[in-house]
C-alpha cells in the first residue's frame, strides 16, 4: 500500500506507448528540485506483453545470449553508464548451443532501451515486476 518513504502506492504510468510520462522522485529530491515527490523506486513494474513465446524469439535469432542471470555490476545514475556480470546460454542458428557464465553486458541506459527489438507473451503473472522475455539487438557484450 506504501512505498519506503510511505507515499501511498498508486497506479503511475512512466512510459506509455513509447512516450516518457512521469519520474520516480524521492522526497529528498522532489524539495531539492522543487518538485512534488512520486515514489523513490518502483513497486510493481508492468510491462505489456508482445505476441510471440520464448521459444519462437530465440529460434529466429541467428546468434546471440539468452541471458538468464545478473552476477554483479553498476550503473552511474548520473550518465546511465552501466556495466553487469551476466550468465545465460550462446544461441547459434536459433538453437542453444551451449551455457555461458561470467560474460559482461555493457553500454548506457539512455541508449539501451532504444535497442529493444520485441517482448515475448510470458509474463509471469504471480511477479511483483511483470516483466516478459525481451530480446535485443545491438548490444555491446564481452567475454565469451
Amino acid at each position: 500500500l506504501f512505498d519506503e518513504e510511505g507515499l501511498a502506492a498508486v497506479k503511475r504510468p512512466v512510459i506509455e506507448e513509447g512516450v516518457l510520462k512521469s519520474y520516480y522522485i524521492d522526497d529528498y529530491y522532489g524539495k531539492k528540485l522543487g518538485m512534488k515527490a512520486t515514489s523513490g523506486s518502483s513497486s510493481n513494474v508492468i510491462f505489456n506483453k508482445g505476441t510471440r513465446p520464448l521459444n519462437d524469439m530465440l529460434g529466429s535469432m541467428k546468434n546471440g545470449v539468452f541471458i538468464t542471470g545478473f552476477i554483479g555490476g553498476n550503473c552511474n545514475g548520473s550518465t546511465g553508464d552501466f556495466s553487469y556480470g551476466i550468465e545465460g546460454f550462446l544461441i547459434e542458428n536459433g538453437k542453444i548451443v551451449q551455457p555461458v557464465n561470467e560474460m559482461n553486458i555493457a553500454g548506457n541506459m539512455n541508449q539501451f532501451w532504444f535497442n529493444l527489438k520485441e517482448l515475448g507473451n510470458d509474463i509471469l503473472e504471480n511477479q511483483s515486476f511483470r516483466t516478459p522475455s525481451m530480446q535485443f539487438e545491438n548490444i555491446d557484450l564481452s567475454g565469451l
